[in-house]
């Protein structure tokens, strides 16, 4: 098990938010929430990455915890912890978040040198081979502001990638993108999958979480209701 996420509970302003929200991801997987605005999708996605803390519940990411439980009590990681926790996690936010001031290969490069503290040559050569394998490997030199959405969305995805992260997680991939890009992005992500990359998946958008996931997960007010996988999801809809 790459995820395991138990028994997490949020509030803001004591309205919860999250109530009893248990699931898993594995290794290979693309399990992805749907639900509408303000089921408490994205609150969950910010407690998996750690931007946001849960007021209770066990978050562990490839055996190490960002949060656990002991005598009914929460215990939180260490910023250190967090540090080595995150190595293992990729994010790809709705809006991108490129630096519009950077090229596209500094974009991707940035982590590896200011985090990882890679030489900028051996990180310009792993940028040159992700953004090459997501067919962009001729926009190296251009910043973000002449991209097109489907094309900003791959180099976030390459920014990600690039750190060899165990679980990938996607906010709304789909939001700015036309029907042709979205299938482009889908073969992305089961590529990704098919390396054995845990992916974890924030959407509104139902047809596309059928065409990409192996398990989707329903959420209403705060709460799992469901969890189908895509065959059973997609039999329903055929009845």
């Amino acid at each position: 098990m790459l995820l395991r996420a138990e028994g997490l509970y949020k509030a803001f302003d004591n309205i919860t938010v999250l109530n009893d929200i248990t699931f898993h991801v594995n290794p290979g997987e693309v399990v992805s929430i749907v639900g509408k605005s303000g089921a408490g999708k994205t609150t969950v996605l910010r407690c998996i990455t750690g931007l946001e803390k849960c007021d209770k519940g066990v978050i562990e990411i490839n055996g190490k915890y960002i949060c656990s439980m002991e005598n009914n009590t929460i215990k939180r990681a260490s910023k250190q912890q967090l540090y080595e926790v995150r190595k293992d996690l990729g994010m790809v936010f709705q809006n991108y978040h490129l630096f519009p001031h950077l090229t596209v290969a500094e974009n991707v490069t940035l982590a590896l040198t200011e985090v990882y503290k890679m030489p900028k040559s051996e990180a310009l050569q792993k940028a040159k081979a992700m953004l090459t394998q997501l067919d962009m490997g001729d926009k190296l030199d251009q910043k973000p502001f002449s991209l097109s959405g489907g094309q900003k969305q791959r180099v976030a995805i390459a920014r990600s990638c690039v750190t060899n992260p165990k679980l990938l997680c996607f906010d709304e991939p789909t939001a700015a993108l036309d029907s042709a890009l979205v299938l482009d992005i889908i073969k992305i992500i089961r590529n990704l999958a098919k390396e054995g990359m845990g992916i974890l998946i924030i959407s509104h958008d139902e047809k596309f979480v059928r065409d990409v996931s192996d398990r989707i997960l329903f959420m209403v007010s705060g709460k799992i209701t469901e969890e189908l996988t895509a065959a059973e999801y997609a039999k329903r809809i055929r009845d």
